[in-house]
């Protein structure tokens, strides 16, 4: 029985065409699992900015104007939402899109260098302020190193927005600090947390340079729709 020769050519075609099934079979299966992960992800997101935000699922529903099941399904990542549903959800979290298109990316991380801290000096009283903490426009904490030369004072300080606290820990000398009518004396070591939502002002009480940190905490700014 005489075997039956398939032309080079024939056969390297059906190779040809068998790799490239491969191929796309591969590609769509990457791309599901590409598209599962970043449901996934966009899902975690949406339920993390929910819980820190202490909002119920069914509050959300309702401010979405989608289904509790709808919502419920995008978190666990088992469904796409469109960009239409994110909007909404981020309408109803007062949030931005982007903020819920961070995905896997996670939350963003702003960083500032030594070099990079913004430093002030006062040219009228000497107060050296130097800001440590990340400049960002969304910052609820500013971190920052306070100087102030001997017998000198800082000045009144206009009220902050009601809510705002400061925090003051003296690392070098002494320093009379003053809230309203209220005026206490801080050492080195000692800390002191005060509601800043009214004139205060800080004193160098010693004979020697006065350093403190100082932590300001705002409340989150409220979108206005």
């Amino acid at each position: 029985m005489a075997t039956k020769i398939v032309p080079k050519t024939a056969g390297a075609a059906a190779l040809g065409t068998a790799l490239a099934v491969v191929r796309t079979a591969t590609g769509l299966a990457n791309n599901a699992s590409n598209a599962l992960k970043v449901a996934q992800s966009i899902g975690s997101t949406i339920r993390a900015t929910r819980e820190i935000q202490q909002i119920t699922l069914s509050d959300l529903a309702k401010r979405a104007g989608v289904s509790m099941s709808v919502v419920s399904r995008i978190e666990a990542g088992l469904t796409s939402p469109t960009a239409v549903m994110l909007a909404k959800l981020a309408e109803g979290m007062t949030v931005s899109l982007s903020t819920l298109l961070r995905g896997e990316n996670g939350p963003p991380v702003h960083i500032q260098l030594a070099v990079e801290q913004p430093i002030y000096t006062d040219p009228k009283t000497g107060l050296i302020r130097r800001t440590l903490s990340p400049v960002s426009p969304d910052a609820t904490v500013e971190i920052v190193h306070n100087s102030l030369p001997p017998r000198k004072s800082t000045g009144k300080f206009a009220a902050h927005a009601l809510g705002t606290q400061e925090h003051i820990v003296v690392q070098v000398g002494k320093i009379e600090v003053s809230v309203g009518k209220r005026v206490f004396m801080l050492e080195a070591g000692d800390a002191a947390l005060f509601a800043a939502d009214s004139e205060h002002s800080v004193r160098n009480a010693g004979t020697k340079k006065a350093e403190w940190l100082l932590v300001i905490h705002s409340l989150p700014r409220v979108i206005k729709r």
